[in-house]
């Protein structure tokens, strides 16, 4: 499945934000018609999350 970028909350840069990061290990899901992508982080393997849009929800599924 192909690699999504998303936030990490575990990885912060000097001013404390959440750095983007690639997810590895990618679900795409679906719950009360929203559609979401869980993974893990490929720099410090914590737990990761980012909402999509139907369109790419479909394309990653595939």
């Amino acid at each position: 499945m192909a690699e999504i970028k998303g936030l990490c909350m575990k990885d912060r840069d000097a001013n404390n934000k959440p750095t983007m990061q690639m997810m590895k290990d990618v679900k795409v899901e679906e719950k009360n018609n929203r559609f979401f992508a869980k993974g893990k982080c490929t720099k410090c393997g914590g737990n990761m999350f980012k909402f999509l849009s139907k369109d790419d929800a479909m394309k990653l599924k595939k």
